[in-house]
């Protein structure tokens, strides 16, 4: 297919010249580009194989591959955490009322799965932890390359970190909850919290740092454990309603009534309070992305189609299919709690429970199932928190190894530990992130800003390259395995953007009309604050250091890992003009 001419192998500033027949139409065929750490620009033609495909971009594989489609699903799935996460966000979906469900309906599969579709495609052209920052790179005007791409490099990592602390400090929530339920007297602190907080965080990176084989199996007890606990309500919840005489609520109720607990319009009310919680829940789905070095690829199939072969985009199919479980999974759990609550909407909302579902339980299930059924819900946030703070450490890694920190601590941070070939200094780099945000939780309106920061921050990440991708690179934009074809992706495309532009919009807007600042929504002041921070860094000398993709190949390495033997059409290397 192509015919090769060898240069010097002892000369280390040159490499292999091939000659190539193009055929651009095939994934197989498509050119990338990288500098190499001599400096020299190398373009390969873009294999199947996403390991070799990884290291055509310029980076080492040095992440232990053990994570199937089915893993990388359970990764998302665990973080969205469907029950404990319905948990933290009913007090704001029945503010609106039952009808809310809808709400989640809609936002689920009209709205944030296009999103996922949209990230799943640029996951398979880019198969490395920081492909939402590579694809901005990539796709964005060659004098804005770098600002474009440390933009999305600030905006996710905030989000990823910020979600993370919105997980643990779920956690402690719930587990203090437990205690309110054992002791009637019991008072929950800021300090109490923050503590529980830390602990949970703590306790949580240690385990993320495991090796790759047990963070797989904590991967595969947290789906079946989440699996387990929508099981055990869906079938306890209603039983015990039944037996303590509760009427069910009717379809009339469950998806019509409408309660506004706000000063705002019962439009806008339910708008605000029945769109946003499914945004809250179903988040974070780019970790199977920043997992995807330690991802399992089987070569694509070409006589199949692209939906029947999960296996050639393992972290594709893990984003499409925990956005559809949980959408869908969700819905229906509202639905059994709405039936099963009563018929009186303010007697839940004016609970003295720090969490109201929890009157709910006591309600149907009396104090001891409702303490076990919220303990268990405690250890299913906390291997949230887990998944969480495991794909966090995954992207603070890939971005270190590119510099987007100075390089003394960015090559510092980017190292993998040997024994669990796992990046156990980016772990606990992320841990610090995580008990520093997490002093919010000192002012009650800086803790709500980080569930929104986590949301509003992860989709200005994601917008940006989707945004490019249908504007200045629509002639030109990167293929992976998972692709829909050219109109249908351009439709998702432009779905997706237009669905992030007005949930960052909804985020950022206060949960009562009129607010003073106690009940201001910071989240604004937060995200544009940290991102106006960060822009004025990269000027000022960030700028210096950070190029974009960085590979941490060097030349001899580059040709030993992707030279003749593995299949490559071609490889032009040529050195850079000093």
């Amino acid at each position: 297919m192509s015919t090769s001419s060898q240069s010097s192998a002892g000369d280390e500033k040159h490499a292999s010249k091939v000659e190539v027949t193009q055929q651009p139409n095939e994934i197989e065929h498509q050119l990338s580009t990288f500098k190499s750490l001599n400096g020299h620009t190398i373009n390969v033609v873009r294999s199947q194989d996403r390991q070799l495909a990884l290291e055509q971009l310029g980076y080492k594989q040095e992440l232990s591959r053990t994570y199937s489609y089915f893993d990388l699903f359970g990764v998302a799935f665990s973080i969205m955490g469907l029950l404990p996460s319905i948990c933290a966000i009913f007090t704001q979906s029945t503010s609106a009322g039952a009808s809310s469900s809808w709400g989640w309906l809609f936002t689920s599969f009209c709205g944030i799965l296009p999103v996922g579709i949209a990230l799943a495609e640029l996951g398979s052209a880019f198969p490395s932890a920081s492909a939402v920052y590579l694809a901005a790179w990539k796709f964005a005007p060659e004098k804005l390359k770098d600002v474009c791409a440390y933009s999305v490099c600030v905006l996710d990592s905030i989000a990823l970190s910020a979600g993370a602390c919105s997980v643990f400090f779920s956690c402690s929530g719930q587990i203090l909850s437990c205690v309110q339920v054992a002791k009637t007297d019991f008072e929950a602190t800021h300090g109490k919290k923050y503590g529980i907080y830390a602990g949970c965080i703590i306790l949580g990176a240690i385990i993320g740092s495991f090796s790759g084989k047990i963070s797989v199996r904590i991967q595969q007890i947290a789906i079946y454990f989440n699996l387990f606990l929508l099981v055990l309500v869906f079938i306890a919840l209603p039983i015990g309603t039944k037996n303590k005489d509760i009427p069910f609520n009717d379809g009339k109720f469950i998806f019509g009534n409408s309660e506004n607990y706000s000063n705002w319009s019962t439009g806008g009310n339910w708008i605000l309070n029945a769109l946003v919680p499914a945004a809250w829940t179903i988040s974070a789905f780019d970790s199977p992305i920043h997992m995807s070095e330690e991802a399992v690829y089987t070569p694509r199939n070409m006589k199949r189609h692209v939906l029947m072969d999960p296996k050639a985009s393992p972290a594709a199919f893990g984003i499409i299919m925990s956005i559809s479980a949980c959408g869908l999974l969700g819905w229906l759990m509202l639905i059994c709690i709405y039936a099963c609550m009563g018929p009186s909407v303010s007697a839940i909302m004016n609970s003295s429970y720090d969490n109201i579902l929890t009157q709910v339980f006591m309600n149907s299930l009396g104090k001891k199932w409702t303490l076990a059924i919220m303990s268990l819900m405690s250890i299913g946030c906390f291997l949230m928190g887990v998944s969480a703070i495991m794909a966090t450490s995954r992207n603070f890694y890939a971005l270190c190894r590119d510099r987007v920190l100075p390089p003394i601590p960015a090559d510092w941070l980017a190292v993998v530990n040997t024994k669990t070939n796992t990046p156990v200094r980016a772990m606990y780099g992320t841990c610090t992130v995580s008990l520093l945000l997490g002093l919010l939780i000192f002012q009650d309106q800086g803790a709500n800003s980080l569930f929104t920061i986590a949301v509003a921050g992860f989709y200005m990440a994601l917008a940006i390259p989707m945004l490019l991708k249908i504007t200045y690179a629509r002639n030109f934009f990167d293929k992976g395995p998972f692709f829909l074809g050219n109109k249908s992706s351009y439709i998702i495309n432009v779905i997706a953007v237009g669905y992030q532009c007005f949930m960052i919009v909804l985020m950022m807007i206060p949960s009562v009309n009129h607010p003073n600042k106690e009940e201001m929504n910071y989240t604004v002041v937060f995200t544009f604050g940290i991102l106006a921070m960060a822009l004025s860094g990269f000027y000022l000398f960030m700028h210096k250091y950070f190029k974009g993709p960085r590979s941490n190949l060097s030349d001899q390495e580059y040709l030993e890992a992707v030279g003749e033997d593995a299949g490559i059409d071609a490889i032009l290397s040529q050195e850079k003009v000093e």
